[in-house]
């Protein structure tokens, strides 16, 4: 992100997908006003980097970043954004999410594997008030086929979450536009 505007972002961010998302906008530059954790090992890594941690979008702290931010990253988020907290950051959200094309919601990766879908994926979308329904800004695919549990699936899936944020974040630097 040399060239590109630095993004002051906020995030929300569970498990190691979500310690995968916070280390890739970092190295892109990216300032994280503050993040909702919804795992010890999001905790950790953005306590490294003494990153304010929240645990809720509700909680005001965590409200006020979002005022100064022009974004709001979501990483395995647990909690449904309101639209009124979508308009705020100059670009709106943005989720990351394994199996977008064919799961949308909880748990898709659970589901994959119970439908014995080995097409696995990680796409970006842009956050709305319906779930997993925005624009699909990026998804990149692997053929998971042997996989047999959820974590054989994210073992394979973690670099594409790394890959799909970056090439998201670059992306969203070079609008001239919002993208709500």
């Amino acid at each position: 992100m040399s060239k590109e505007k630095k993004l002051n972002i906020c995030v929300m961010a569970g498990q190691n997908a979500g310690v995968i998302s916070i280390i890739s906008a970092l190295s892109l530059g990216c300032r994280i006003n503050a993040a909702v954790s919804y795992s010890k090992e999001c905790e950790k890594i953005l306590s490294l980097f003494d990153i304010p941690v929240f645990k809720s979008i509700k909680d005001d702290g965590f409200k006020n970043a979002i005022l100064i931010s022009d974004l709001l990253l979501s990483a395995h988020g647990r909690e449904i954004v309101s639209a009124e907290l979508l308009k705020i950051p100059k670009y709106g959200g943005v989720n990351i999410h394994p199996y977008l094309y064919a799961y949308k919601g909880a748990d898709p990766v659970g589901r994959a594997i119970l439908d014995s879908n080995f097409r696995a994926s990680v796409g970006s979308h842009i956050m709305t008030e319906k779930i997993d329904e925005g624009k699909v800004l990026f998804e990149e695919f692997i053929d998971v086929a042997g996989a047999k549990t959820r974590e054989d699936v994210y073992s394979a899936l973690y670099p594409f979450y790394a890959g799909v944020v970056i090439k998201t974040l670059r992306a969203i630097t070079s609008f001239s536009a919002d993208i709500h």
